[in-house]
């Protein structure tokens, strides 16, 4: 099976996605938001098809990946926007992999500038630079993703937005020295225009409490990723599960959703043992549920 950190890598490829009435579609909660890639398997075979399921299944928000030479799996920007439309869903932010952006050590800003262009008219908030490939994880690379970060929001501003950055767990090991990854990022990054999506499964899995990020740095962590983790074996953690099917502490973290300053829960699920828009309901249901939205 193709994992994110593989499929964030790859170019876009096309599909044909059939026209599915929407009118029907279940009424959504607002503010309920999915990562595209959690469909990964669908939107490369029928993407109209997977923005209906997920409209269907109660979302509200979708958050884009796939962007390849200003087009996604095979459609335009423009294309892009009217199918969200179609189907009523809304897309507050986006991944989105600037290899230029993020290693040149010369860098013109052309391929952020059309990334902003192309955010607006997708209607984000928030432009996320979501993964750095292991060869590249150096003191450097963290420090110049920081330093391209903050410039990129001052460019994003005037269109209305904010860069943010996605974590995995890498990102809590120790740089150079005595600090993080992530913590560098935080600490050297603009706290008004730059901001953080919080994967939390991936701070579970480094062994670590979301909320003491929260506490640490209140206000950064405006996006979440909502992704459960299966109770593991022999101490070992688990693979990613539908939400309130696995063993993170859910309601714990909600009760401290305004320190963290959460705008956008985003539901995200890696690896499946059901099918995918039977999976993405479950998740649905459970944050409907628990209020979780």
């Amino acid at each position: 099976m193709t994992t994110r950190r593989q499929f964030l890598q790859q170019s876009a490829v096309l599909s044909a996605a059939a026209f599915i009435d929407p009118t029907e579609l279940f009424k959504k909660n607002k503010g309920l938001g999915i990562q595209l890639y959690t469909v990964r398997s669908e939107v490369t075979k029928d993407l109209a098809n997977s923005l209906a399921q997920i409209a269907n299944a109660g979302y509200s928000n979708v958050e884009l990946f796939g962007y390849n030479n200003r087009n996604f799996f095979g459609k335009s920007v423009a294309e892009m926007a009217a199918l969200l439309k179609q189907y009523n869903l809304k897309s507050p932010s986006g991944h989105y992999m600037l290899q230029d952006f993020m290693f040149n050590e010369t860098y013109n800003w052309d391929s952020w500038k059309y990334l902003v262009e192309d955010s607006k008219t997708l209607g984000h908030k928030y432009i996320v630079i979501p993964w750095i490939p292991e060869p590249q994880r150096t003191t450097d690379n963290i420090k110049r993703i920081a330093d391209r970060l903050n410039k990129g929001a001052e460019i994003a501003k005037d269109a209305g937005m904010c860069a943010a950055y996605h974590n995995h767990d890498f990102e809590f090991k120790k740089m150079e020295g005595d600090m993080t990854g992530l913590d560098y990022l935080l600490k050297n990054t603009d706290p008004k225009h730059v901001k953080f999506e919080l994967d939390i499964y991936w701070v579970v899995f480094a062994g670590l409490n979301p909320i003491d990020l929260f506490n640490k740095y209140p206000g950064r962590f405006t996006m979440w990723h909502v992704k459960d983790m299966e109770a593991g074996q022999n101490g070992a953690k688990g693979q990613s599960c539908e939400v309130g099917k696995g063993v993170i502490n859910w309601k714990e973290i909600y009760a401290a959703r305004k320190t963290s300053g959460l705008e956008i829960p985003y539901v995200e699920q890696e690896a499946y043992r059901h099918p995918v828009f039977e999976c993405i309901k479950t998740s649905a249901d459970y944050m409907k549920a628990n209020k979780l939205i």
